[in-house]
C-alpha cells in the first residue's frame, strides 16, 4: 500500500514537472536584459566554462542543474555563447553535451509587439546557439576525415565526389577549402589521379579545378582546366593569372588562348600586362601575323597603352599584318 502511494506521489510529481517545462512563462524584456547584466551570472558562467574547457561534462552537467530558474537558464545561455564567442573545440562528450541544449524546450519568452502582430521568442535563444555549434562541429569533423583519407593516399576523387547534387556540392566546397591545408605528398596524389589517365573520362567541376590547379601548380591540371567548357571560374582565373605576372602564370594564359572559347579573353588580359615581357610580346606578334585576330590583337593593345609598341612593329616587323594594325592605330 505505501508502495502503490510512492508510486502515485512520484507520478504526480513528474508530471508536474512535465507540465512546468512545456508551459513557458513570459518575462519582460527589461528583465532579460538585467540578467544577462548580472555580474554574478557571469561569475558562474565562468566557473562552468572551466568543466567544458576540461572536458568534464558530467561535474558541468551537476552544476548546472543545481541552479535555480530562471538563473539556470541565463547561464545556460552564456555559457554557449562563450563557447561560440571562444570557438572553442567540441569533444564527442561536449558535443552529446550541446545536443542536449538544443532539444531542451526554453522555460521563459518574451512577447514581441508590433503593428497588427505578436509573436513569442525564446527569452534566452540558447537552442540556436546550440545548433550553430553543432553546425560547426560536423563541418570540423568532415573536414578531419577528409584530411586524414587524403593524407593516407585513400581519398579516390571521382568516387567522393559523386552521390546526390547536396553531397556533390558540400563535399566541392570542402575540397576547395582545404586544399591547401594538404601536404603536398597528398595534393600530388590527387593531380595524378587526373593527370595520369590514358583516357580523361571524368574531372571534377571547373571550380574543383581551378583550386586544384592554383595549390599544385601543374601545367596538366591547368591544361585539362583550359579544354574544359569556359565558365566564370575559369575567366577568373585567367584574370588572376594574368595580374599575377610570373612567367609560369602568363604561360598558363597563353595555353588558354588554345582554347576558342577562352581566346579572347586571355588575349585580352595578356593586353593589360605591364612590363610586357618578351614572352608575352612573341604570342602577340605571332598572333598579329595573321588577318583574322589582327584587328581585335592591335585594337586591345592600343586601349590598354601599347600604341607606341604597335607603331614600332609596323616600322621594324615584316611578319606582322601591317595594314590591319595601321587600320587600328589610324596610320
Amino acid at each position: 500500500m505505501q508502495q502503490g502511494m510512492l508510486s502515485s506521489l512520484l507520478l504526480s510529481s513528474l508530471l508536474l514537472l512535465g507540465a512546468h517545462s512545456a508551459t513557458a512563462t513570459e518575462m519582460q524584456s527589461q528583465r532579460v536584459e538585467q540578467w544577462l547584466q548580472e555580474p554574478q551570472v557571469h561569475d558562474k558562467v565562468a566557473e562552468l566554462l572551466q568543466y567544458a574547457i576540461e572536458d568534464d561534462v558530467d561535474g558541468l552537467n551537476f552544476a548546472l542543474n543545481r541552479l535555480a530558474l530562471p538563473v539556470q537558464e541565463v547561464v545556460r545561455f552564456l555559457l554557449l555563447k562563450n563557447i561560440e564567442d571562444q570557438q572553442l573545440l567540441l569533444t564527442p562528450q561536449m558535443a552529446l553535451f550541446v545536443e542536449q541544449q538544443k532539444n531542451r524546450v526554453p522555460t521563459y519568452q518574451v512577447l514581441e509587439r508590433g503593428d497588427g502582430y505578436e509573436f513569442t521568442v525564446p527569452a534566452f535563444n540558447y537552442s540556436a546557439i546550440a545548433n550553430r555549434l553543432l553546425k560547426q562541429w560536423r563541418q570540423d569533423q568532415s573536414t578531419l576525415g577528409f584530411v586524414l583519407v587524403a593524407e593516407r593516399g585513400e581519398l579516390v576523387l571521382k568516387e567522393w565526389l559523386s552521390g546526390s547534387d547536396y553531397q556533390i556540392q558540400t563535399r566541392e566546397s570542402l575540397l576547395i577549402r582545404e586544399l591547401d591545408s594538404l601536404s603536398p605528398q597528398a595534393v600530388t596524389q590527387l593531380v595524378e589521379q587526373l593527370t595520369q589517365e590514358a583516357v580523361t573520362s571524368w574531372l571534377p567541376s571547373s571550380q574543383v579545378m581551378v583550386r586544384l590547379a592554383q595549390v599544385s601548380q601543374d601545367p596538366h591540371i591547368y591544361k585539362l582546366l583550359w579544354l574544359m567548357k569556359a565558365d566564370f571560374h575559369s575567366k577568373q582565373e585567367l584574370v588572376r593569372l594574368a595580374q599575377a605576372g610570373d612567367v609560369f602564370s602568363l604561360n598558363q594564359v597563353i595555353a588558354a588562348a588554345r582554347n576558342p572559347s577562352l581566346k579572347q579573353r586571355a588575349i585580352s588580359e595578356l593586353t593589360k600586362v605591364r612590363p610586357m615581357s618578351d614572352q608575352v610580346k612573341q604570342f602577340l606578334i605571332s598572333k598579329m601575323s595573321g588577318s583574322d585576330e589582327t584587328r581585335f590583337i592591335a585594337g586591345e593593345l592600343a586601349l590598354h597603352g601599347h600604341s607606341s609598341w604597335l607603331r614600332e612593329l609596323v616600322s621594324t616587323n615584316q611578319q606582322v599584318n601591317r595594314r590591319a594594325i595601321n587600320s587600328v592605330i589610324g596610320q
